[in-house]
This record gives structure tokens, C-alpha cells and sequence, in this order.
């Protein structure tokens, strides 16, 4: 949503009558993610293309995305050492994106290999617009990383072809296919084994902890709605100190709903917020390439005093004793 309104404004649009027509909060655009059911985001993405007047919106804001938008998933792929080392870590962690994209990386016989993802239960997904932006940003970044014009082998969309597929072919630089369930691109193996330029594995391994501890994950001791809870805190974290009234949204409830059932669950939100961050950072301290600040960090605490303390909180102890007795243990 943020970089769509940001894109209108810099066309010279004002998108305030359109964020109010739909609902979204008033500053949707700064936010890091705005919740909008399917039928809602189509109307609202139609709406967009009437009100710019451009019939390949999507295409033109992936084009503009600024670096840094998709948080710890991009620097994953900017910090992956090639082209398939990227878009299979963007397979393994898009759902940190978006929990209902259902994505996958197919390795071809020959080399290549097919990098797509879809909605189950939604042929279209989010729409033509938001499909031509994903391939588009894909694409588009690909070839900012590596610093080549390649060109993918096939693309394939989910929506039904527009009258018009120039602007596609000349950004793709091949024809696209339409109407496939799903969005793909395939690249061959020449492509997907290009060096991403500025690749640094040692950070690559800590975004990965980072992000494989945000996978949602089943707890078969948590009751369902608290599960749900703490996988929605869990991925919070990259943001930092986790806020109800941000689980709450991810929740698609009010703030109030989600305190009051919590409390029918006998817990509260900040006992849940402590489960997660106390289940981690005795999974983080056991990992000897982690330095305490960096676990705090991944934590989403802003000051290492504050997670000295939580821990001793929890444990009795302060994070590095805690860790010497793990590693005689």
C-alpha cells in the first residue's frame, strides 16, 4: 500500500479521497502493512488505475519501490549469494510477507527453475494490478542485484490478459502467459547462478535465524487463538517491541476483542509477548555465533539493559550466565 499511495502522490495525485472511500487508516501509506479483504483490495486497485488513469499501475510502482520496503525478507535476498539462492529464500519466507501467500522454488531439469506463489482458493490472488507489481518488483530487483539486464525465460499471471501487453513484453522481455491460477517466473540456469553483488553470508545467517524463528510454527500445547497470537507476535519482532494494537490488526480484530479473549484464555497480551520473546532467547543464546545484543535485537528490544533484565525476569539469571550453563550443559 505504501509505496502505491507513494506513487500516486509523486504523480501528482492526491489519494486522500480514495483512502477514505475505502477505510484505511490516514496514514496507510507509512505503515508497514495494511489488512483489506480480496474483494475490497480489487475494488480499491481498480479504483487507483481510474483515478491515475494508468492501466499498468502495478507495473509503474514496482518500478519506483524504494530499497529497504520489504524489511527482513529483502535483505535476505539482497544478502544471498545468487539469484537462485534468493528467490528460494524468498519462496521459504513469504509468507512473513503476506501469511496467505503460498509460495514454491522448482528446480528444472536442465538448471532453471520456477519461482511462483499464489492464494489458495483465489485464482485471481490479489488482483491483476498487485500480480504485475510482484513479478514486475521481483524482476525489476533481480537485476538490481546482480547488475544485468537479464531477461526471465517465461512469465505467467494468474488474471486474465489486458487488452494491451506491450509495456509487459518490454519489461519482462518476453510475453507473458495469463490466466494460469497462479504468478510465475522462470529463469535458466545462466540467470539464476549470477553473483548477487554486495552478498554477505555472515549477516545472511543472522537474518535467517531472524526469520526462520518468525515462521509460524504449530504449538500443539497453545490453544489455537493464543497459537495464532503468538505466530502474529513472533513476526512482529523484526519490527521491534511488539504492539497489541498492531497483533490485534494482523488479527483482523479490535483491540478489545483481543484482549477479552485472551483474558477467556486465562493470559494476557504481555504474558504471550514473554512467551515468545523468553522461548527464543533461550533458542538464540544456545547459538554461539550470536552475540547477547544481537539476540536482543532479534528480540525487538532497543537496549540490551531492557533484555537483561526481562531474562533475569524469566530465568533468574542474566542472558550470558545463562548461556555458560547451556554451553557446560
Amino acid at each position: 500500500m505504501g509505496p502505491l499511495l507513494a506513487y500516486l502522490r509523486a504523480t501528482g495525485l492526491d489519494p486522500t479521497p480514495l483512502v477514505e472511500r475505502f477505510g484505511l487508516p490516514l496514514d496507510a501509506g507509512s505503515l508497514p502493512e495494511v489488512s483489506l479483504p480480496l474483494s475490497t483490495l480489487h475494488a480499491f486497485l481498480d479504483a487507483a488505475e481510474r483515478l491515475s488513469q494508468d492501466a499498468f499501475l502495478g507495473l509503474h510502482v514496482a518500478q519506483r519501490v524504494p530499497r529497504g520496503n520489504y524489511g527482513l525478507v529483502e535483505y535476505i535476498a539482497r544478502a544471498s549469494p545468487t539469484l537462485r539462492d534468493t528467490f528460494r529464500a524468498m519462496a521459504r519466507y513469504m509468507a512473513l510477507l503476506e501469511p496467505a501467500w503460498s509460495a514454491s522454488f522448482t528446480d528444472d531439469a536442465d538448471g532453471g527453475g520456477t519461482f511462483s506463489y499464489g492464494i489458495e482458493g483465489a485464482p485471481l490472488a490479489y488482483g491483476r494490478h498487485a500480480s504485475e507489481y510482484g513479478l514486475a518488483l521481483f524482476t525489476h530487483v533481480g537485476r538490481q542485484l546482480t547488475e544485468r539486464p537479464w531477461s526471465p525465460r517465461a512469465i505467467a499471471f494468474a488474471h486474465p490478459a489486458p487488452p494491451d501487453i506491450a509495456p509487459l513484453v518490454d519489461h519482462f522481455g518476453v510475453a507473458p502467459t495469463f490466466n494460469r491460477g497462479r504468478n510465475a517466473l522462470t529463469l535458466d540456469a545462466a540467470t539464476l547462478d549470477l553473483r548477487v553483488l554486495g552478498a554477505d553470508p555472515a549477516l545472511l545467517s543472522v537474518l535467517e535465524r531472524a526469520a526462520s524463528a518468525a515462521v509460524p510454527s504449530p504449538a500443539p500445547d497453545a490453544p489455537g487463538f493464543v497459537q495464532a497470537v503468538r505466530d502474529t507476535i513472533r513476526a512482529s519482532l523484526r519490527e521491534g517491541a511488539p504492539q497489541a494494537a498492531d497483533v490485534a490488526k494482523g488479527l483482523h480484530l479490535s483491540l478489545r476483542t483481543l484482549q477479552r479473549r485472551l483474558t477467556e484464555h486465562g493470559t494476557s497480551f504481555q504474558d504471550e509477548v514473554d512467551t515468545v520473546r523468553r522461548e527464543l532467547a533461550c533458542q538464540y543464546l544456545r547459538d554461539v555465533n550470536l552475540g547477547v545484543s544481537q539476540v536482543a535485537f532479534l528480540l525487538g528490544y532497543s537496549e540490551l539493559s531492557t533484555f537483561d533484565r526481562a531474562f533475569k525476569r524469566w530465568t533468574g539469571m542474566t542472558p550470558r550466565v545463562w548461556r555458560e550453563g547451556a554451553e557446560r550443559g
